[in-house]
């Protein structure tokens, strides 16, 4: 192996009056070492040595002399011979030579190569070298001119100081407004005036003469008679034979429609800003490969802690326990879908013993090219007010409806005592008034159980008594009590085999009297009533009918939302708080049902909901 630090070698090196390199050729071809006659070539050549560059001579010869040096490298290598070769460095600033290289390996007892050293003789070329050289170099500036004017930016060469235009393609032509009689050998202050509104661009240009610094100007703006935007712009300095600076290359690039992008996202992130701010909202990232949480101010606000980053253990220990799951299974079944989660759950405060907060988070996960989630990100807001006003209302919405259920029930048992002495007699005219006055009273009565419901609903306190029941027979009752209370409308159940499900039948009950009484009350006197009842393997399909107004499409998804109701002007004159449906679709939804309408605007409505039945196993 060589020492390269052996003052031996140094001394060597130092006094060989040719160029020498002393190349690694394992695991990849590097110079290690070279003299300073090898470094004087270099420089007079054009190169930079600032590191041990072995690319500096292949990039100085035609494709073909490239092949043949690496040829040579290898034979070297491979036989563990020498290899002389001759080359000509058409593209240095010294064409008019010829260079001889010597190619000797270090040999190192059986090893296999792993130096080599190359000593380089310059030697004058005769007249068919020159022209030979010549015609190559003209092949080389024909290459480069096709370059030149095929490449999709606008480029240009620029002559001393005064930067006076000595080439320029198509591109920058078209940029400029110009035509090359315009600017071919004319200074740009000259042959373009608009020039003088960016001098200082100008003399920033000039001083590369001076410091030989290439120069980059991002986000340029340039404004022109032909043209207006935003570019990159690269001003690499140009060196002759006694490396000076004689001429600056110029490299323009468009970059308009990124920049206008980019100030486009930057406006969009502003917003987003703002109406988080305005809205309280915090930010969120979960990186899912580091398992970190990173907050933003205002989450961290909200999680009251002193940190904006924890772990994501640490996190889900903040979660009540009761909305963990619920959480969990939010964001399980966003990753599988790809899709967005949106959930309400409950923290447990470190900062504070025993205070709790609500919280409504949504988000998404992002992922990889190879489809793998990278991180989930998303906003967080404190809901725990609106959660406090909400169970204030549902417990005085639950308190006036118990109260008032006691003197109605107290009214209807008057009533009927009444109803009960007229049999009798012979007053129609009373009798007739009472029978309205019941009717009356069982509406308020229903109304108020709606509005118990609700507050029970949204508290989490209504329970399923599940037994198994014929469904079947449950319509059939209840299509009957709604053919007295209804007479106006004709109401037909479809469907008379048993069938079995297990459910609560008094829930069950009042989810399809809903549906009765909503078919009624928005259908025409006269119009049928359908109930269907059908059995698939799995479940039971249960469907009300009417030849009602219908509902409009846009109205569709928000029909089983609380207290919404269709705003027209049929339905101001009908009576209702919104909440019949909502109710139907939370008992439907925590018996792992579906409901759900299909409606066709004025020609009438069919509201489904199914029910899960267990499939029965033959012995």
């Amino acid at each position: 192996m060589i020492d390269l630090t052996s003052s031996l070698l140094k001394a060597l090196l130092k006094h060989a009056h040719n160029p020498i390199i002393i190349f690694k050729i394992k695991p990849v071809l590097v110079v290690v070492e070279h003299n300073d006659a090898y470094q004087a070539l270099i420089a007079r050549i054009g190169g930079n040595l600032k590191f041990y560059d072995v690319d500096i001579i292949p990039t100085l010869l035609s494709d073909e002399e490239r092949d043949l040096l690496i040829n040579a490298v290898q034979q070297v290598s491979e036989f563990k011979k020498p290899v002389s070769l001759v080359i000509h460095p058409i593209y240095s600033n010294s064409p008019n030579v010829k260079w001889e290289l010597e190619f000797s390996p270090v040999l190192q007892n059986d090893h296999p190569v792993e130096y080599i050293i190359c000593s380089l003789k310059e030697v004058p070329v005769n007249e068919n070298d020159l022209e030979r050289i010549l015609f190559e170099l003209s092949e080389s500036e024909a290459r480069f001119r096709g370059f030149f004017e095929q490449a999709p930016l606008g480029m240009c060469v620029l002559r001393g100081p005064d930067l006076i235009t000595e080439y320029a393609n198509d591109n920058i032509l078209k940029l400029w407004g110009k035509t090359r009689k315009e600017v071919i050998g004319i200074p740009q202050e000259q042959a373009r005036p608009e020039l003088a509104k960016q001098r200082h661009i100008l003399n920033r240009v000039k001083e590369i003469f001076k410091t030989g610094a290439p120069l980059t100007l991002n986000e340029l703006k340039i404004s022109t008679a032909a043209f207006d935007g935003y570019f990159v712009a690269l001003y690499q300095p140009l060196k002759n034979d006694k490396n000076e600076i004689t001429r600056i290359l110029a490299i323009i690039k468009d970059i308009t429609e990124e920049v206008n992008f980019k100030k486009e996202l930057l406006k969009a992130k502003d917003i987003l800003k703002l109406a988080m701010d305005a809205s309280e909202m915090g930010s969120w990232n979960v990186d899912l490969e580091s398992k970190k949480v990173l907050l933003s101010e205002r989450a961290q606000q909200i999680y009251e802690l002193e940190n904006n980053r924890m772990g994501l253990e640490e996190a889900k220990g903040m979660i009540a326990k009761a909305d963990f799951e619920v959480l969990s299974a939010s964001i399980r079944k966003a990753l599988h879908n790809r899709s967005a989660f949106n959930v309400e759950y409950q923290i447990n405060l470190k900062s504070t013993a025993n205070k709790t907060k609500w919280l409504r988070t949504a988000g998404k996960a992002y992922y990889n090219a190879d489809g793998k989630p990278v991180y989930i990100a998303g906003a967080v807001l404190d809901i725990t007010e609106h959660k406090q006003d909400e169970l204030r209302k549902n417990d005085f919405i639950g308190m006036v409806s118990h109260e008032l259920k006691t003197p109605l029930t107290s009214l209807s048992a008057y009533v009927q005592l009444l109803q009960f002495k007229l049999k009798e007699t012979e007053n129609s005219f009373a009798i007739d008034t009472l029978d309205k006055v019941n009717l009356q009273l069982k509406r308020m009565s229903l109304m108020i159980d709606g509005f118990l419901n609700v507050s029970l609903l949204e508290s989490g306190k209504i329970l399923l008594n599940k037994t198994d029941f014929d469904v079947i027979a449950l319509i059939k009752s209840i299509a009957e009590e709604n053919r007295i209370v209804l007479p106006s409308h004709f109401i037909q159940v479809i469907g008379t085999e048993q069938t079995i499900v297990n459910a609560d039948m008094e829930k069950i009950g009042n989810v399809i009297s809903n549906l009765i009484g909503n078919a009624a009350k928005y259908s025409k006197k006269d119009s049928f009533i359908a109930i269907k009842c059908e059995k698939t393997d799995n479940e039971v399909i249960i469907s009300v009918e009417d030849e009602g107004i219908g509902i409009k499409e846009n109205n569709i998804p928000r029909l089983f939302d609380r207290f919404f109701r269709v705003d027209s002007a049929i339905t101001k004159t009908i009576a209702g708080f919104g909440v019949g449906l909502y109710i139907c679709a939370e008992i439907i939804k925590r018996h792992e049902g579906k409901i759900w309408v299909e409606s066709k605007f004025g020609k009438g409505s069919t509201f489904y909901f199914s029910l899960p039945v267990e499939q029965t196993i033959a012995p």
